[in-house]
């Protein structure tokens, strides 16, 4: 972790000793930098400060009160209720509170719903770094998989660049004509070619996942190699998965959350319609000029004065208010399911995908083994012939351009594979715990 701080805090330094970035790594970048992420834990926080505030709702008013005014012309005299013609000074004080006794259950059922949107959106913002996370392997991945094209692409160069040297050799030993160079030296340009646009590819890979994790880009930073997942079982089909999803990810924990919330929203609009009961008390004292016969603070002692209240309201026709908004919130309740239905047609569309890509991804990387296996040969025994003179171009040319076709098939299958190892395992175990 401190590895990582420092690497924030201090990246165009550390890229000199730093020169290797894992997956976790990167992962933990994901959290402190990707504003995706951000964003859902500001939700979850804007969730919780409403629940704090529902509950303050709940909680006794209090509140004091001072007033000091200078009354000038005509006015009434606080102690003989009698009209007079004065300047005099006139201060109060007073102290109260009020406390909601009965409300119909409006309170506590705002305080059920607001807990149950501050656990879904404590569950959405782990779903969003779960988005964010598989989005950010498959960008690690891409980078791996494109840098070995480009270095497989690198190799065919350097070896055309050998054939085009044995040939220029021949040519000027007059073993060879001068087409068979031309020809030698356009297999070289056309591989010099693909090298440039591997590399492009590779460059273009880096700078997106720099960019999602929200970081410079920076060429000397290397990605570390990924190694096979050994606890993919592969006996498991998607349909037992998918039982198992919808009672541990958090995206359907949040939906289904989200949707119960709104039974409680119903039960705080429809409690309006009962009546309510507020208890109030307050206290205060005053002191006017106009009275020369007590001094101030004998004057706040002789106005001191207190009441307690209790009251009732009995709403008349609150239902006609009510119903239009119960009507809304029970539209929105079967929105909320809808959308709930959505989250788990996806969440099991997603893992009938991964089942399937994990068995294609296994069967295309052994095929391309083979296929690297059989296609080297014969490019060795082409290759032989060649130097020995028993070859022509035509006959090096298709057998090295299969065989790299072969090598950038075997590349994309092995690193597709990598992927959805663990994108499975995921989808398995329901956490990142062990993948990276």
């Amino acid at each position: 972790m401190k590895r990582i701080l420092f690497l924030i805090c201090f990246f165009p330094f550390v890229t000199q000793a730093q020169q290797k970035l894992s997956l976790r790594e990167c992962v933990e970048l994901l959290t402190k930098n990707n504003l995706t992420y951000k964003q859902g834990n500001l939700q979850a926080e804007s969730a919780n400060a409403q629940l704090h505030q529902t509950k303050s709702l709940i909680l006794p008013q209090i509140y004091i009160s001072a007033n000091n005014s200078l009354n000038i012309g005509r006015s009434i005299d606080q102690y003989t209720n009698e009209y007079i013609d004065q300047v005099f000074h006139y201060s109060s004080f007073g102290a109260g509170m009020s406390v909601p006794v009965y409300q119909g259950g409006k309170l506590q059922n705002q305080i059920r719903q607001n807990i149950l949107l501050k656990e879904s959106a404590m569950e959405n913002r782990t779903a969003v770094l779960n988005t964010q996370t598989i989005l950010l392997m498959q960008g690690y991945v891409n980078v791996l998989a494109t840098k070995a094209l480009y270095e497989a692409a690198r190799q065919q160069v350097e070896s055309s660049e050998v054939q085009v040297n044995r040939v220029d050799k021949q040519v000027n030993a007059g073993v060879l004509g001068n087409n068979t160079l031309y020809e030698i030296k356009a297999q070289l340009a056309n591989d010099k070619f693909d090298q440039v646009t591997a590399l492009n590819n590779y460059r273009t890979a880096r700078l997106a996942l720099f960019q999602r994790i929200n970081i410079p880009a920076d060429d000397s930073l290397e990605l570390e190699a990924l190694l096979p997942v050994d606890n993919v079982q592969e006996s498991l089909t998607a349909s037992v998965l998918y039982d198992q999803a919808q009672k541990t990810f958090p995206e359907a924990k949040s939906a289904d959350l989200y949707y119960k919330s709104f039974a409680y929203q119903v039960k705080s609009i429809k409690a309006l319609n009962y009546p309510s009961l507020i208890l109030g008390a307050n206290i205060g004292a005053f002191f006017a000029s106009t009275n020369s016969n007590l001094d101030y603070f004998n004057q706040l002692n002789a106005t001191r004065n207190g009441s307690v209240n209790l009251g009732l309201n009995i709403p008349i026709m609150g239902r006609w208010v009510t119903r239009p908004r119960v009507e809304l919130a029970k539209v929105q309740e079967r929105l909320a399911q809808n959308q709930q239905d959505v989250t788990q047609q996806i969440l099991r569309q997603s893992i009938e995908q991964a089942v399937l890509d994990m068995n294609a991804a296994a069967d295309k990387h052994s095929a391309a083994q083979g296929q690297v296996e059989s296609l080297t040969a014969s490019f060795a025994v082409v290759e032989s012939k060649l130097n020995a003179g028993t070859a022509n171009i035509f006959e090096y040319s298709l057998a090295k351009a299969n065989l790299a076709k072969a090598q950038a098939n075997a590349i994309q299958a092995k690193y597709q594979f990598l992927m959805q190892q663990r994108l499975l395992q995921y989808y398995r175990q329901g956490n990142w715990e062990g993948i990276f």
